[in-house]
């Protein structure tokens, strides 16, 4: 196996196994301020092209 400075004892930390943690009331309020922030920007965007705005 390739030497690529990790030590076999900490492999797993970087994901090679997932750990399913209950999301917490903070990520998921994350989630939904991305989630709309990526929506808006798409939005304009689309709006830009079809020339509804500008």
């Amino acid at each position: 196996m390739a030497d690529l400075g990790i030590s076999h004892a900490h492999v797993n930390q970087y994901g090679s196994v997932q750990t399913k943690r209950p999301a917490t009331a903070r990520s998921k309020i994350q989630l939904a301020v991305h989630t709309a922030l990526v929506t808006a920007a798409f939005v304009f965007v689309t709006a830009l092209v079809f020339g509804v705005v500008g």
